[in-house]
């Protein structure tokens, strides 16, 4: 249980604000609308929208990241695919390869929402929140810092109380705690900054190429195969 928290978290922050979270959110959900629209109809598409994916991974050296995030996705996928053989075998029949498809299209549309989490740009969404009401916009940046300071917590606690054999819920109600008392601690902290806050949005010229590159691709996938 313990690893499986560890996993978690690092799937989601183990690189903090890296230059991936330094493009455009609205190009990354827009990656994403196209690999529900169309990769859900086909297998091949889906894999075909999932590729670039993995080779930003690994042309950003984030090779760790991808392990996390395909950890996991797995998850999902096996539960899926080994409810349907449950569900098949109590009829009489089962198909191997129904379930790996399954397993392969829950695993790779994961995949793809987890890209989606990575590049989220904090900076993007404390601006957009600021222009609906002023004060939100600095909740992204609360939000990051504690999870920046969580994820390095975590790990500390979860292993002492492995060492000190202690139940699992226990653990998960001291990084609750733990969670709550960062969250309280910089709210009071940015208070009185809060009506004088003004989001700065942080792009990186890299990060941007890559999304716009990816964008072009999706449409190029997407005139070849409808």
């Amino acid at each position: 249980m313990s690893k499986f928290i560890i996993t978690i978290l690092r799937s989601l922050f183990l690189y903090g604000f890296s230059y991936l979270r330094k493009g455009s959110t609205v190009l990354s959900i827009t990656h994403i609308f196209m690999v529900f629209l169309y990769g859900l109809c086909s297998l091949e598409a889906l894999v075909l929208y999932t590729l670039p994916t993995i080779l930003i991974y690994s042309i950003s050296r984030m090779h760790i990241l991808l392990l996390y995030s395909f950890t996991i996705s797995s998850i999902p996928g096996l539960w899926m695919s080994l409810s349907q053989l449950i569900l098949d075998t109590a009829k009489g029949f089962a198909d191997p390869l129904k379930y790996i498809m399954i397993y392969s299209r829950v695993v790779l549309v994961s995949l793809n929402v987890m890209f989606l989490l990575h590049t989220v740009n904090p900076t993007e969404i404390s601006f957009l929140l600021s222009k609906i009401k002023r004060v939100s916009g600095v909740y992204p940046y609360i939000f990051i810092r504690i999870m920046s300071f969580l994820i390095k917590e975590s790990a500390e606690i979860i292993y002492s109380h492995h060492l000190k054999k202690e139940k699992a819920w226990k653990t998960l109600a001291i990084l609750f705690i733990r969670g709550d008392e960062l969250a309280k601690g910089f709210s009071e902290g940015l208070i009185p900054k809060y009506h004088r806050f003004k989001p700065v949005l942080i792009y990186s010229l890299r990060s941007l190429l890559q999304q716009l590159l990816l964008f072009t691709y999706d449409l190029a996938i997407l005139l070849l195969l409808y």
